[in-house]
């Protein structure tokens, strides 16, 4: 029997592996036994929740169903963070299979620590879901969970508030010690963990600062923590490790502020604490990327060819697709899938983007010094890929790998399969 081992550096970015400021010594040792990746490319728009979703269903947004990390509920007309999952079921985003559901399913035993997608997931055997809310952590984690992190003494009442960006860290601290937990506990086949402050600190202080370089140290050593509760021998034997991340980061210093053009042309409402009360069309930011949602079904079709003409010409926007764009770049339509926009924006160099609606200005100072969600070729957006272990080849490098590749090279070592993917099995990375 094999074990996987797929551990998410949320944030780690292609660049910083070449980087010699980077002191990162458990993922150096770990290289030496095995094959990283020169970078891989996420999907597009490049943010946590879609590009985590296609490393486990070895698919793209068209087809897994997720497409951004922030979406407008059309029915309700409120913009909806999925990154807190306040509301949904992994049944209710998920729409092709994942690489634990199927191993689930060949009766092997699945295990997740904060990965993304996953609340009340059938698949998991046990799971501590990515979640921001303290009310949803205790609601929403499966009651014997709950129960049993609280036997071990963990500080599972402060998990919300060690979600917000700069107490990230804590959390993570808590992500080791459940991961290590699970290991010796559960014995689990495929266990998914996941570390945000790399990518938390790089929001807060851009790419390549201080504060990044100590987050990517830190993290380091929480992967160096679960590596540590492995059995012994376990690498060499039976247990395959795999490093990876989302996407990588750009610096912003400036914010392009969609909806205050979208206002300013009759499109939508405020009220005096800038809150939108009425709108034909509403931006909800991605970060380095963003949809536009046409709300009004009489026009929708002109309203949205307008539109694309007008925002391309928004300082610091690079580009605009329409649906007619959408299969190229991995999107589905909104008919198949309503929490995508009928427009999608891509940001510059420099620049990001913002919900803010207020104001007479569309560029504004950044609420953020680094972010991500620019299409996947650019050369920084690049992620991170490692893998160790058993039936892993040694000491080799391999070229441009994709995302979606993840799931069915970690099916492989499994001895399992997914069904149709449009990833492919990394070969040359394997024994």
């Amino acid at each position: 029997m094999s074990r996987v081992v797929l551990i998410s550096l949320d944030g780690f970015a292609s660049f910083y592996w070449t980087d010699p400021r980077v002191r990162m010594p458990t993922l150096r040792r770990l290289a030496e036994r095995g094959v990283v990746a020169q970078r891989m490319e996420c999907v597009f728009p490049s943010t946590t929740w879609p590009t985590h979703v296609s490393m486990v269903t070895g698919v793209r947004p068209d087809r897994h169903g997720v497409v951004a990390n922030y979406v407008l509920n059309r029915e309700s007309g409120r913009a909806e963070d999925l990154t807190g999952d306040p509301i949904y079921d992994a049944d209710r985003l998920l729409r092709a299979p994942t690489v634990y559901d199927v191993a689930h399913a060949a009766g092997l035993r699945t295990a997740a620590v904060d990965w993304p997608c996953t609340r009340r997931a059938a698949g998991l055997d046990f799971n501590l879901p990515f979640f921001k809310d303290q009310r949803v952590f205790e609601s929403a984690t499966h009651p014997d969970v709950w129960r049993e992190l609280a036997a071990l003494g963990l500080p599972i009442d402060r998990l919300g508030e060690w979600s917000q960006l700069p107490k990230r860290f804590l959390r993570d601290d808590v992500v080791a010690d459940v991961a290590a937990h699970v290991l010796h506990r559960h014995a689990p086949d495929l266990l998914l963990v996941h570390f945000l402050c790399a990518d938390s600190f790089q929001h807060l202080h851009g790419p390549r600062s201080p504060e990044a370089y100590w987050a990517l140290e830190y993290v380091d050593h929480c992967v160096g923590r679960v590596l540590a509760a492995l059995p012994a021998g376990a690498l060499e034997r039976d247990t395959a490790v795999l490093v990876v991340s989302d996407h990588g980061f750009l610096p912003s210093d400036r914010e392009i502020r969609v909806n205050v053009r979208l206002r300013q042309l009759g499109l939508m409402k405020i009220d005096a604490d800038g809150r939108i009360i009425e709108s034909r069309a509403r931006f909800v930011t991605n970060h380095g990327a963003g949809y536009v949602y046409v709300l009004d079904p009489a026009d929708r079709a002109l309203l949205a060819r307008d539109l694309k003409s007008e925002l391309a010409g928004l300082e610091g926007v690079t580009g605009v697709w329409g649906v007619a764009d959408y299969a190229g770049l991995g999107l589905p339509v909104p008919d198949a899938n309503p929490m995508i926009g009928e427009l999608v924006l891509e940001a510059g160099g420099g620049y990001a983007f913002g919900d803010e609606a207020r104001g007479d200005d569309p560029i504004g100072p950044p609420r953020y010094r680094g972010n991500h969600g620019h299409r996947p070729g650019h050369p920084d957006i690049g992620a991170f890929f490692l893998a160790a272990g058993a039936g892993v080849r040694r000491g080799a490098q391999i070229g441009t790998i994709m995302s979606r590749d993840v799931a069915p090279t970690v099916a492989h070592l499994l001895r399992t399969k997914l069904g149709d993917v449009e990833g492919r099995l990394l070969a040359d990375a394997l024994a």
